[in-house]
């Protein structure tokens, strides 16, 4: 074997070496959990939103920060997503949601992945209950 044709060989193993790991790092993934909290500011203290793999105590910590515009997620609702996870976990905490997102949860790193969604049904993602409909809020 020529040694052109070792370097082309070695050169696609790199490759497909890197492009693995570019997509186990930072390709999409999808879990069904139930969220149980969250915290953070998401400015002096990062976004977080406390999980259980569904129907286990197995937990998953997700972090909640804007990518910015990091291709492909151009994510910039962290906020937003944050509210969405208060929601749920106030309404409908027994509820199996699915929280999509990237990254992986490397613990002696301390590395989270990022959610980028959550897939929940449209009644745990409404205003919470214990507002009421607006009646008896008049004054007078």
């Amino acid at each position: 074997m020529s040694f052109m044709k070792k370097l082309k060989i070695g050169l696609a193993v790199v490759l497909v070496v890197a492009l693995a790991f570019v997509w186990v790092r930072w390709g999409p993934k999808s879990w069904e959990v139930q969220i149980t909290g969250t915290t953070g500011d998401g400015r002096e203290v990062q976004y977080r939103i406390e999980t259980v793999y569904a129907g286990t105590s197995d937990t998953l910590i997700f972090k909640n920060v804007d990518a910015g515009f990091l291709p492909p997620y151009f994510k910039f609702d962290s906020a937003d997503l944050q509210s969405v996870a208060n929601r749920v976990t106030r309404e409908c905490p027994q509820e199996p949601v699915v929280v999509n997102g990237y990254g992986l949860r490397i613990p002696f790193l301390s590395m989270f992945p990022n959610a980028v969604s959550i897939e929940a049904p449209e009644r745990c993602k409404k205003a919470p209950s214990d507002q009421g409909d607006g009646e008896g809020s008049e004054t007078g």
